[in-house]
């Protein structure tokens, strides 16, 4: 698992209880709430049917407006469409409620809100801030038109007070969790992508140290046979075997698996032998290279040693981009085929032999 998958599900498990919250709340407040209100003031309303057509349109409202932000946050066209309706059904069962008792009546303000709070709760706070406001308007459009008084703007300014604060309160209290949330999962990936971090240096650590006993059960005894004088270093075969252990040391040494470039780099270490017994080297690179995992870098390194401590006089390493990973082309006048190491860790060898000049390509698939 990446260091990205905790935040991104964390934060999106968060952000989902909180949706489902306000769902609850919001369908809660129009069943209990406007409904109750709509029952007990039965009496009072002069088309009770109206009331209920307009309380069925915000309940129609509400749950495509549920049904969007449990799907995912809604766009604005989807969003605004819901609550243009659940304002629209508002203003007119405000309009269609008696004069005198129009905010004692009217069920429909706190469950317009809450729809605008549903539907706009992850967009721009400036969006719910515009609709709440344009509600407010509305509702005191309605009762500017049936005759507004002191007593009557004192009840307004303080049910706009109850209604709308707990709305931008809800509203404020989700985008502070949602907030808490991401950086709750942000502290996770980091505390994640530090134990990866620790615990790919240790494999790191292991395996050079591995790699390192086995060079030196290959290089000890060859440096005790000169210390001992029974290997020649005038004999052709020693120096091959000498040439073949340092370049492996090298190698080892230009390992780094952390670092951009590391088979071009390990390559150029594999050359410097070679190149200091006289033997002409080009490297080159065609493309954006791919990083190509340490295990597969060491079987084609292993096959360049073997061709360049049996070049003569020139070689030449292309290193090029293929469809789903890197192809390695050696040429080398080595005057006679070369065994190469076993291929395997994802990489193919392929070699001939055409007079003098021997051809090599080791591919690597990361597939």
């Amino acid at each position: 698992m990446t260091a990205v998958q905790p935040t991104t599900m964390m934060s999106g498990r968060y952000q989902r209880a909180f949706t489902i919250a306000v769902v609850v709340l919001v369908a809660g407040w129009h069943l209990a709430g406007a409904g109750g209100q709509l029952l007990d003031y039965r009496p009072a309303y002069g088309s009770f049917a109206f009331q209920g057509a307009m309380w069925l349109v915000m309940a129609l409202a509400i749950t495509a407006g549920s049904v969007l932000v449990l799907r995912g946050a809604p766009g604005w066209r989807a969003a605004w469409v819901v609550a243009v309706i659940a304002l629209a059904a508002s203003t007119a069962a405000a309009a269609a409620s008696p004069a005198g008792q129009m905010l004692a009546v009217n069920w429909a303000w706190g469950s317009a809100g809450w729809t605008g709070v549903l539907v706009l709760l992850r967009r721009r706070f400036a969006e719910l801030a515009w609709f709440l406001a344009a509600e407010a308007l509305a509702i005191l459009g309605v009762q500017a038109w049936d005759g507004l008084n002191r007593a009557d703007l004192a009840g307004f300014l303080a049910l706009l007070a109850w209604s709308t604060g707990g709305q931008v309160a809800v509203a404020a209290g989700v985008r502070a969790l949602d907030l808490a949330a991401g950086q709750a999962a942000t502290a996770a990936a980091g505390e994640h992508a530090a134990r990866e971090r620790a615990a790919t240096a240790q494999i790191i650590r292991v395996a050079r140290h591995a790699r390192w006993l086995a060079l030196q059960e290959s290089a000890v005894p060859l440096v005790a046979e000169l210390a001992a004088g029974t290997a020649d270093p005038g004999d052709a075969q020693v120096r091959v075997r000498c040439a073949v252990q340092a370049a492996r040391l090298r190698r080892l040494l230009a390992e780094g698996d952390e670092v951009a470039g590391s088979l071009v780099h390990e390559l150029h270490a594999s050359a410097d032998m070679a190149e200091r017994r006289g033997v002409a080297v080009e490297i080159e690179t065609a493309g954006a290279l791919p990083q190509v995992p340490g295990p597969a870098r060491r079987v084609i390194t292993d096959a360049a040693i073997a061709i360049l401590t049996a070049a003569r006089s020139q070689a030449r390493i292309t290193l090029a981009v293929v469809a789903a990973g890197i192809a390695v082309s050696f040429v080398a006048d080595t005057g006679a085929v070369v065994p190469l190491p076993a291929a395997g860790e994802g990489v193919a060898i392929e070699q001939q032999q055409d007079g003098g000049m021997f051809w090599a390509e080791a591919r690597w698939n990361s597939r």
